[in-house]
């Protein structure tokens, strides 16, 4: 009995200390200087700024390199837990890494980040009231299929366009075809268009402007760019290459009425479509800004979408999504295929709303991505004086009575039962400013977000960017995490999960020593290691595993490379190409003690 608690309690302190090093925290980043209004004015750097944040709860060295312009910066974490600040990203040539208008060719402005520790990191753009911050997505997660999620873009200063932007992430060339769903300022709606990039290389798409004049009640209205599809493609005989996207605009009020308003700069990573899941919960956002908008897009009209349990009654516009105005009502969104869900922050005092507050887009998490650990930042620029975090949460098990607030047990009773679904709960918590961390031993999922007077910043706190279809497994007869983790010492045997029949595999371990070197492994027929096949909701898969043990010394992080054959439309010309990560850990000391006065009458206490 004694071995098999110890043997429990170490994959439990596995799962819950560790699960966010497979997620949105990483060592190795890709962002660029998005697009923001005050870039036209103040100068000819603009008013804005950018800075990049790192939450860390270990000491940490982070660099920052612009290598297009021969930029760099180095950031070292002091007492921990913390948030580190960089300095401003600069703006200025001859090292101006902004995105001032539509790329009319590759620029050289990828942002690149490397730590030596795992970190959680964001981008934040901001001047005066007009304020924008995304989460950041680590390299390693990333796709190659994305789709642009943007709004109708209406504000009370001209050059608001909306926008979306690319880079490359790999070496060598990442071939990228481009589908914008709405006029851009170079290219026509709905016509593709292909670019070749390199890594840290950059393309910017804006919308064009559609109208507007000055005056008390200006408005300008630009172009909608949500639905446009950005995918890696294979070039020559090659994969295809992994790549980042992100989403915004220089400046947006939502009002409603489709009128000016306050309005705020946004900025968001999308996530990759393999990324995207099939149930969402959602909880409205706190202060006085409880109305938010819902945009529900699809990865195949035929979807079959539900809200809070009935069939979608508003219609599909552009073949591609379902808006749910203004409400405060939780939601509880499904569908058959997979989905992708952004939560809207209106303007302050409208839409129902009152103040303070202003327009920000939040991409969400389905509940099948969920994290059970997460520092963030809750930002004080520009001006903010209201931070919030929003948790869903289920209610079995101990979940709800073992959630810490920066190390603090939260109050089970401040749990609000989801009206929707019954097995989860939602939590609406103010917090200050600064480091944050929250903790429970079962998954959740959050966001965190904050106001001032015509101000505000939202972002998805931290979240899981699993592809559901295809992953790697070690699988040894004492597990059941489902993340790619091995403790030290611990024979495994390694397996892999696709969509699809590969009609070739090759395993490619990059050289690192385990026990003893594990050689590069080439199966011609993946048939002869098919370990089994099932359903993923409705979608089959099959898993493939090699037929001997491995086994891993030190603890660390070792890349593993998957090459599967096809000739699916899951690949890339003939291959389709993964890179993943196993994280390996010294496995934690475990045992128990127990306190009594040797009195058959006395109580036996038991401490871990």
């Amino acid at each position: 009995m004694r071995k098999y608690l110890l043997l429990l309690m170490t994959v439990l302190y596995a799962l819950t200390t560790y699960s966010q090093d497979f997620s949105n925290r990483g060592k190795d980043f890709w962002v660029a200087y998005g697009y923001h209004e005050r870039m036209t004015s103040g100068g000819s750097g603009g008013s804005q700024d950018m800075v990049l944040y790192f939450a860390t709860d270990q000491v940490t060295t982070i660099t920052i390199s612009i290598p297009g312009i021969g930029y760099t910066q180095t950031l070292t974490s002091g007492p921990l837990p913390t948030v580190i600040t960089s300095a401003a990203i600069p703006k200025f040539a001859p090292q101006d890494a902004a995105l001032r208008t539509e790329s009319t060719a590759p620029e050289n402005k990828g942002i690149h980040i490397v730590s030596d520790k795992p970190v959680v990191a964001y981008a934040h753009i901001y001047n005066s009231n007009v304020s924008g911050a995304t989460i950041l997505f680590p390299t390693s997660t990333l796709g190659k299929e994305y789709y642009s999620i943007n709004y109708e873009n209406i504000s009370n200063t001209n050059n608001s366009n909306c926008w979306f932007y690319v880079v490359a992430c790999d070496t060598g060339t990442t071939t990228v075809e481009i589908t914008p769903s709405a006029a851009t300022i170079n290219h026509p709606a709905n016509v593709t268009f292909t670019i070749n990039l390199t890594q840290g290389q950059v393309y910017n798409v804006m919308g064009q402007l559609t109208g507007g004049s000055g005056g008390p009640n200006a408005t300008y209205t630009g172009v909608d760019l949500t639905g446009s599809k950005i995918k890696s493609v294979a070039s020559g005989t090659g994969a295809c290459k992994r790549i980042g996207v992100f989403s915004g605009s220089g400046r947006i009020g939502i009002s409603c009425t489709g009128t000016g308003s306050s309005s705020d700069n946004y900025m968001v990573q999308a996530f990759p479509k393999t990324a995207w899941g099939k149930k969402y919960l959602t909880c409205h956002t706190g202060g006085n800004m409880t109305n938010n908008i819902y945009r529900i897009c699809v990865s195949d009209p035929a979807a079959v979408v539900t809200v809070n349990g009935a069939a979608i009654t508003f219609p599909l516009i552009n073949n591609f999504y379902y808006e749910i105005p203004a409400t405060a009502v939780q939601q509880k969104i499904e569908s058959d295929l997979p989905i992708i869900v952004a939560q809207y922050i209106t303007s302050q005092s409208r839409c129902g709303n009152g103040n303070p507050g202003d327009p920000e887009v939040i991409y969400l998490s389905p509940v099948e991505q969920n994290l059970a650990k997460l520092n963030w930042n809750a930002t004080g620029n520009f001006a903010i004086t209201q931070h919030y975090i929003n948790v869903v949460i289920p209610n079995t098990g101990t979940a709800i009575s073992s959630f810490t607030l920066d190390g603090v047990l939260v109050n089970p009773a401040l749990f609000t039962v989801h009206p929707q679904d019954p097995g989860y709960s939602y939590l609406i918590q103010s917090v200050a400013a600064g480091f944050r961390q929250i903790q429970s031993d079962s998954g959740f999922n959050a966001i965190a977000y904050g106001f001032g007077n015509a101000e505000s910043y939202g972002y998805n706190a931290g979240t899981n960017i699993r592809d559901l279809y295809n992953f790697l497994t070690p699988l040894n007869p004492y597990s059941i995490s489902i993340d790619p983790v091995a403790c030290t010492g611990t024979p495994f045997y390694y397996s892999v999960t696709f969509p699809f029949q590969p009609s070739s595999l090759f395993w490619n371990f990059h050289g690192f020593p385990l026990s003893s070197p594990l050689p590069n492994v080439t199966i011609a027929n993946p048939a002869s290691i098919l370990d089994a096949t099932y359903f993923i909701g409705n979608r089959q898969v099959w898993r493939y595993k090699l037929t001997t043990t491995s086994m891993y010394t030190p603890a660390g992080v070792y890349p593993v490379t998957i090459t599967a054959g096809t000739t699916t439309s899951e690949g890339c010309g003939n291959s389709f190409e993964r890179d993943f990560e196993l994280n390996v850990y010294d496995p934690p000391t475990s045992d128990f003690y127990w306190i009594n006065n040797g009195c058959v009458s006395d109580t036996v206490r038991f401490r871990d």
